[in-house]
């Protein structure tokens, strides 16, 4: 008995040490896309930044896909749950694929701190335990603070020409898209593995992407890509779509979602700290106060969040 606790103890702290070193990957990663997308703004548009990444992400997990049905493994029905948050994923990655056109890198995690509203703003709509949330002040305060952080954001950027109104747009809009689709994969793939349900989501993703890419790239600029360019479109897919998404799910699994979502605030401090070393961008001082308020109301909505589940 005292040895299968032993390893049991050993056990559950190694699975704490790995979703550690996960989440320590996930904040760096996304962190740092924002970097990779506005240095790629140079070479090509972003419908076809948004085709591309996604056809190497496809690529990455289509062979574990194709093992997976061969060998009979795949779960019933993963096909049919994945539609809903494919779409929902589909339009908020588009959203964020063109936002670096019309934003400063060191702006764009910021505003999409308002993922998380927008998330609870659906789970009224979709899950009736999300409901209780409207009863905490803290949550009114985070809404609030969502709409005053975007504002004071928006009017500061816009007087350095460092976001627009339709930078700001488009940053909600992928606001929106992540968080109903954060939704949509607790409400429909409950009963599916996540490197099952993100290579099916994926599979859906790219072929809108693609019509897209067809409809209004510039796709002419692929031929002509440099191989170091090659290699940086490569990278950025590789560890912003294919493997982030994947160990975002151990993250929440080993830490659940509000403390998560909590620690996640911090990806948009370090974005800026890489924008200014590699783009010279610095934010303005009203920038910086919409920033924070940003970051506070979301903790406000985490705060409300956790008083809510311990209601049950």
């Amino acid at each position: 008995m005292g040895w299968q606790a032993d390893v049991t103890g050993a056990s559950s702290s190694l699975n704490r040490a790995q979703a550690t070193s996960a989440f320590v990957l996930v904040v760096l990663t996304w962190a740092s896309m924002p970097l990779f997308m506005k240095y790629l703004t140079a070479y090509m548009d972003g419908w076809v930044m948004n085709g591309l990444r996604y056809s190497i992400a496809v690529l990455i997990w289509l062979p574990y896909l194709a093992f997976q049905w061969r060998a009979g493994r795949l779960t019933q029905g993963l096909f049919r749950d994945a539609l809903a948050p494919a779409l929902c994923h589909w339009f908020g990655q588009a959203c964020w694929g063109l936002s670096p056109y019309h934003n400063d890198a060191s702006i764009m995690h910021f505003i999409g701190r308002s993922t998380f509203f927008f998330m609870i703003v659906f789970g009224f709509i979709l899950l009736k335990e999300e409901r209780r949330l409207m009863r905490q002040g803290a949550f009114w305060l985070g809404a609030l603070g969502t709409v005053a952080g975007v504002l004071f954001m928006y009017q500061g950027g816009a007087e350095v020409g460092s976001t627009s109104i339709v930078g700001v747009l488009l940053l909600l809009g992928a606001g929106m898209g992540w968080a109903a689709y954060g939704v949509t994969i607790k409400k429909f793939m409950g009963a599916h593995g996540a490197r099952q349900s993100f290579a099916v989501v994926s599979l859906y993703t790219a072929p809108g992407l693609w019509l897209m890419m067809a409809l209004w790239g510039d796709s002419s600029v692929i031929a002509g890509l440099a191989w170091s360019t090659w290699g940086w479109l490569v990278l950025s897919a590789v560890l912003g779509i294919a493997l982030a998404h994947v160990l975002l799910y151990v993250v929440v699994k080993q830490f659940g979602p509000i403390v998560s979502d909590g620690v996640f605030q911090l990806i948009p401090f370090v974005t800026v700290v890489g924008a200014y070393i590699l783009f010279d961008e610095a934010m303005t001082g009203l920038q910086w106060i919409g920033g924070c308020v940003l970051i506070l109301a979301a903790y406000a909505l985490l705060l409300a969040k956790r008083r809510s589940m311990q209601e049950r």
